[in-house]
């Protein structure tokens, strides 16, 4: 990883990582007070890194984005020396 959004996206898997480990913890303790404080927690942070992610990039997943905005087909892809602003993979995957 580079620099300057990759941050905002390690925020993003390390806070959805404690998350679905609280989620594996409690299936197995449903009435542990401490991992569901802990679950909330972790949620309340994984959304606020989705969020501060977003904002800069772009929505994670196909149903956050907006049906009214379909630009991120205007940029480049991976293989074409996309992605990352900062230039991550910029020209790493290029097919030409």
């Amino acid at each position: 990883m580079c620099g300057c959004d990759d941050k905002l996206l390690q925020a993003v898997y390390e806070t959805g990582f404690a998350l679905d480990e609280a989620t594996l913890y409690l299936d197995t303790h449903p009435n542990c007070p401490i991992a569901m404080q802990y679950f909330q927690n972790a949620r309340r942070m994984n959304r606020q890194a989705m969020k501060a992610y977003e904002e800069v990039n772009g929505p994670l997943q196909v149903a956050d984005a907006d049906s009214n905005n379909w630009n991120w087909i205007n940029s480049a892809w991976p293989w074409e020396g996309g992605i990352c602003t900062c230039g991550n993979m910029k020209n790493a995957c290029s097919t030409r």
